[in-house]
């Protein structure tokens, strides 16, 4: 059994207000090891912690300092079952997807090279990223290049406030440790499902953000004074910052062209006839989802064409049914009116307002689908079929059903469509399954710092991880690069 001491957690890719705020208090009360590779927005030249720390770690040191050529061969090898290819890393990546393409590829060698550097260097037991951008998954590639264990924090959407680690870049690869205790697993489901029905619970996605009081506005003003003054000094070099802050950032073409962006998707919408209520008539509900985002451009990459997949699921429903189209709320300013005329150009085809209430449209619908949303899930416990075209846990529910092939799909649309509804104890089941690997530790809005109870919960929750590598055998000697 290997002591706290000599288990070495690293972190890859945070920002350093949850290394203070999440990984040093962890650390603190563990007793186990933390070192940390910051997010590669931060530099060497401006280190945020003073006096420096021996367990920071920078992925860049200067910003002028040249990206290398694109390796694709390097690239290549990184490629591997469990693994999303380089191409559709730099896709989910909402920053680098929008640069030159060689300019990507050069940036994902130098994280690739830079990480197997520093791997090498700390030498951690574990390594703890995250699913989202190209150097979340570019430090997976190397991990398993390497033989490091690595491991994601996935949390839980209904209910908030529990989480689990995730061995690949899928909430399908969720880890369930074997200590975990299965009594009254069967009542807790069946408790926040009641909750769920009865309206008192909803996914975070559909509640409005909490105005921020006079107090917290105040204190936030020293540090927004700070990123003002880093925004005006980094505005020379933005060609510099186009890996992780965008290109034109800070140009004042940039903000007028936002602007300007942004007032025409409000037209566009306005202007579109969308649907606000459910309809009387039977329909099919598809939701679209925010994009780039590593749930469906690298959980689903081949169903990320989103404007695709709303012809290819007009194609397949029957004409007793119409496909309401769920426009996302956070991603209103990505449509135009012409994609909006291209939507409603399919047979059976609406828009439904992106503020309209969610809840009601999966309740009256008769089937639900949906490539990674919440709206699976939330269809599954209201008892609704559900087509899932991504790789996704909520597989695991009575009535859920994965696509198979492309041309099965009028068949399986109308075998879930004529499908009884379950039984509400196969709906609990299900959903204790699904919730079987979550413990107690916090909700993932780092905005909040984490109660003292929750780094309680993620200390305990490192303590199974410790157990669950040494006792597996999974903390073994490291491959050479």
């Amino acid at each position: 059994m290997t002591d706290r001491t000599s288990f070495h957690v690293l972190t890859v890719g945070w920002e350093y207000q949850q290394v203070e705020e999440l990984w040093d208090r962890i650390a603190n009360r563990s007793g186990d090891r933390f070192s940390h590779i910051l997010h590669p927005r931060y530099l060497r030249e401006e280190r945020p912690d003073s006096p420096p720390r021996s367990d920071l770690h920078f992925l860049r040191h200067e910003l002028r300092h040249p990206m290398p050529a694109a390796d694709g061969a390097l690239l290549a090898s990184l490629e591997r079952p469990g693994v999303p290819t380089v191409h559709n890393m730099i896709l989910g990546d909402p920053i680098v997807s929008k640069i030159n393409y060689q300019a990507a590829l050069g940036f994902a060698t130098f994280l690739a090279r830079r990480l197997m550097d520093l791997y090498v260097e700390i030498n951690p037991s574990v390594i703890i990223g995250s699913f989202d951008c190209l150097h979340s998954g570019i430090a997976l590639a190397v991990a398993k290049r390497l033989s490091v264990p690595w491991y994601a924090l996935n949390f839980s959407v209904i209910p908030q406030g529990f989480a689990c680690f995730c061995d690949g870049m899928s909430a399908t690869s969720r880890v369930r440790f074997p200590t975990q205790p299965p009594h009254g697993r069967e009542e807790f489901a069946e408790e926040w499902l009641r909750r769920f029905e009865n309206r008192h619970v909803q996914a975070p996605a559909y509640i409005a953000p909490e105005p921020l009081s006079i107090v917290r506005n105040i204190a936030a003003l020293p540090r927004r004074m700070l990123a003002l003054g880093r925004t005006l000094k980094n505005s020379r070099v933005r060609e510099h910052l186009q890996y992780t802050e965008g290109r034109n950032l800070y140009s004042v073409p940039a903000v007028l062209s936002f602007l300007r962006r942004s007032a025409r998707a409000r037209k566009s919408i306005a202007a579109c006839p969308t649907v606000r209520t459910p309809p009387n008539t039977p329909y099919v509900l598809f939701g679209l989802h925010l994009q780039p985002e590593s749930s469906i451009d690298v959980w689903a990459p081949f169903f990320s064409n989103q404007m695709w997949v709303i012809e290819l699921l007009s194609r397949a429903i029957p004409p007793t049914h119409r496909l309401l189209v769920k426009v996302h709320k956070s991603d209103i300013s990505n449509y135009v009116r012409e994609q909006y005329e291209r939507m409603r150009s399919f047979p059976g085809v609406e828009i439904v307002a992106p503020f309209a209430d969610t809840r009601s449209f999966i309740e009256a619908a008769d089937l639900v689908i949906t490539i990674q949303g919440t709206m699976g899930l939330e269809g599954a416990l209201l008892g609704k079929p559900v087509i899932v075209l991504g790789d996704s846990p909520v597989i695991g529910f009575p009535h859920v059903a994965s696509i198979g092939k492309v041309t099965d799909l009028p068949v399986l649309v109308r075998s879930q469509l004529a499908a009884p509804p379950p039984s509400r104890r196969a709906i609990v089941t299900a959903y204790a399954a699904y919730l079987a690997p979550f413990v107690p530790a916090s909700h993932n809005d780092w905005t909040v710092k984490p109660a003292d109870q929750e780094i309680d919960h993620y200390v305990a929750l490192f303590s199974e991880l410790r157990r669950y590598l040494t006792e597996a055998w999974l903390i073994l000697p490291r491959a050479a690069p």
